[in-house]
């Protein structure tokens, strides 16, 4: 059995770090501030990294070097979308569906400037 002399060294050696944790309450408004200023930090840092990574990685690298680019994307229902996509010179009317893709029109930049002009849509609205 222990004696009680043995067992106060202990105990005092788990109670001292309460005191200046005790003494410092004061100033965990501080450190909640810098904490959270911190964490808003962090979490913008993530967000610029995903947009760079989505801007200029390895997946726009590809779409580049292939021309490949899509210029407005319309849903027809849950399961069912159709796309413009600019391939090269020629601009591609595609249906998407859950199981398939297929080719609906293929048009040329002429032609589908064209179009958009007898339609009186801005290109930069596409």
């Amino acid at each position: 059995m222990r004696t009680p002399l043995k067992s106060i060294p202990i105990v005092l050696f788990l109670a001292a770090p309460a005191g200046p944790v005790l003494a410092a309450e004061g100033e965990t408004s501080v450190i909640s501030s810098q904490a959270l200023f911190m964490l808003i930090v962090i979490v913008l840092g993530l967000f610029v990294l995903a947009w760079a990574l989505k801007k200029y990685g390895p997946v726009a690298r590809v779409k580049k070097s292939l021309g490949l680019d899509i210029l407005g994307q319309v849903a027809l229902s849950t399961k069912a979308n159709l796309a413009l996509v600019r391939v090269g010179k020629s601009i591609l009317l595609i249906g998407v569906t859950q199981n398939n893709v297929s080719l609906i029109k293929d048009l040329e930049q002429g032609e589908f400037d064209k179009t958009m002009d007898e339609f009186g849509v801005n290109r930069g609205e596409v």
